[in-house]
C-alpha cells in the first residue's frame, strides 16, 4: 500500500507500507528503549511467576498430600465401610482379614498396617507425624526410599522421615519418645513429608501396643497379580466381605486429594485466583503505558500517511512479542524457583502443569494486546494533525 505526499508545487513523492516494514518498525521500536524495553518485560516476568508459582503450589501440594498412597506398593486398599480415604479417616479391621484376602484369586500379597496420628518428642522439642506400623520384610506397608540407615526390623525400632527428624533434631541412633514410649531411630526416609503430616514407620507390634489394639489393623494392602483387573478386584471385596470398603490405589488416591485440597488448599486457591487477577492487571498496564508513551510517534506515523492497519499491526506484534516473551521468562523462573521454596518449606509442593500453564499464556497474551490496543484507538478516531500542536 502507497500514500502520495507532496513536499511543495512540482514535488510528489510515494511512501508505503509494506509489510516486511511492518516487522523492521516493529523490532526497533521496541529496541530503541532498552531499558523500558526490559522494565516492560520484568513486569510482566514477575507477574507470570506469581500466577505460575501460586498455581504450582497449590497442584504440587495436593499431589504430594498422597505420596503414601502412590508410592507404597498397593493395587488395592481395604478399609472399614463407610472409609473412602487415608488421610484423616479412622479404620479398624480384624487381623483374620489379611489371611483371607490373602487367599483370594489374582492377590499375590496382602499385608495389614496401622495408620494413626501421633507426636513425637525429644527433649523439650515435639513434632506431629503420621506412625505406619507394618510387618518387617513385608513388600507392602512400609518406607519405599530409605536415604540413610535401615527400615525398623524389630520392635522399638522406627525410621522417621528426615525433614521429621532435622526439625526435632536427632539422626540414626538417637532415640525419639512416640506415645511415651522410646524408639531407637535406624532410619531417614525420603518422600514421606506432605501438608497431611511426616510419616514414622514402626513394627506392626509397636503399633498395636500404641494404639491398644492388640489384634486388628486399620486398612489391608493388597497386590494383584493383573493391576489392570484392580477395578474388579476391589468390587468383589467389597459386596463379599461385609463392613469393608475396597479402594483401588487410584480411587483412593484421588479421594484424599480431593478431601485435602478442600481442607488445606482452598486458602491457596483463593491467593491463586487474586494472583491471577492481579498479574493480569500488571500486565494490561504495563502495555497501556508502555504503547501511551508513544502515542505521539505513532500519531506522527498517522500524519505521513500510515494507514490504521499498519498501527494496529505494529502494536499488535510488539504486544505478542512481549507477551510470549515475558511468559517465557516467567515459566523458567517459576521451574527454576520451584525446589527453592521447597527446600524452605518442605510440607508443600510445586508442580508447574502444561494445561494451566497453557491457560496462562492465553490470558497473558489477550491481556497484553487488550492493553497496547486501547491507547493506539484513541490515535485512529482523532486528526492526526493534532499530535503536532503543542
Amino acid at each position: 500500500m502507497s500514500t502520495a505526499t507532496s513536499d511543495g508545487p512540482g514535488e510528489t513523492h510515494s511512501v508505503s507500507w509494506p509489510g516486511r516494514g511492518r516487522v523492521f518498525f516493529s523490532a526497533r521500536t521496541l529496541l530503541y528503549d532498552r531499558l523500558r524495553l526490559a522494565i516492560s518485560v520484568g513486569g510482566m516476568t514477575f507477574a507470570v511467576v506469581l500466577v505460575l508459582l501460586l498455581r504450582g503450589i497449590m497442584d504440587g501440594t495436593v499431589e504430594k498430600s498422597t505420596t503414601y498412597v502412590d508410592n507404597v506398593g498397593a493395587d488395592v486398599f481395604v478399609a472399614r465401610t463407610g472409609v473412602k480415604n487415608m488421610a484423616l479417616s479412622v479404620s479398624v479391621l480384624p487381623e483374620e482379614l489379611v489371611s483371607e484376602l490373602a487367599a483370594l484369586p489374582g492377590v499375590t500379597d496382602a499385608s495389614g498396617i496401622v495408620r494413626v496420628h501421633v507426636t513425637l518428642s525429644e527433649g523439650d522439642r515435639r513434632q506431629p507425624g503420621e506412625l505406619v506400623g507394618y510387618e518387617p520384610g513385608s513388600r507392602l506397608g512400609g518406607p519405599w526410599r530409605v536415604t540413610a540407615g535401615r527400615p525398623p526390623a524389630t520392635t522399638g525400632e522406627a525410621a522417621l522421615d528426615s525433614v521429621l527428624a532435622s526439625r526435632l533434631r536427632v539422626g540414626i541412633g538417637d532415640q525419639v519418645a512416640i506415645g511415651g514410649q522410646d524408639f531407637v531411630i535406624t532410619g531417614l526416609t525420603g518422600e514421606t513429608v506432605s501438608i497431611a503430616g511426616k510419616l514414622v514407620f514402626v513394627t506392626l507390634a509397636d503399633a498395636r501396643v500404641l494404639l491398644q489394639s492388640p489384634e486388628s489393623v486399620s486398612f489391608v494392602l493388597l497386590k494383584i497379580a493383573d493391576p489392570a483387573s484392580a477395578p474388579s478386584v476391589a468390587e468383589s471385596i467389597t459386596a463379599q466381605f461385609d463392613g469393608t470398603q475396597a479402594l483401588t490405589r487410584a480411587e483412593l488416591s484421588g479421594n484424599d486429594r480431593d478431601m485435602l485440597g478442600d481442607l488445606f488448599v482452598a486458602p491457596i486457591n483463593v491467593m491463586s485466583t487474586v494472583g491471577f487477577l492481579v498479574g493480569l492487571a500488571v500486565i494490561g498496564l504495563t502495555m497501556y503505558t508502555m504503547t501511551s508513551e508513544r502515542l505521539r510517534d505513532f500519531g506522527v506515523l498517522k500524519a505521513i500517511g500510515a494507514p490504521h492497519g499498519f498501527l494496529l499491526r505494529t502494536v499488535i506484534g510488539q504486544a505478542t512479542v512481549l507477551g510470549v516473551t515475558g511468559f517465557a521468562i516467567g515459566l523458567a523462573v517459576t521451574i527454576l524457583v520451584g525446589p527453592v521454596v521447597v527446600q524452605f518449606v518442605p510440607d508443600i509442593g510445586v508442580k508447574v502443569n502444561w494445561e494451566p500453564s497453557v491457560r496462562t499464556l492465553a490470558a497473558v497474551v489477550g491481556m497484553s494486546l487488550l492493553g497496547a490496543v486501547v491507547p493506539v484507538l484513541r490515535i485512529v478516531r482523532v486528526d492526526p494533525l493534532l499530535v503536532f500542536r503543542r
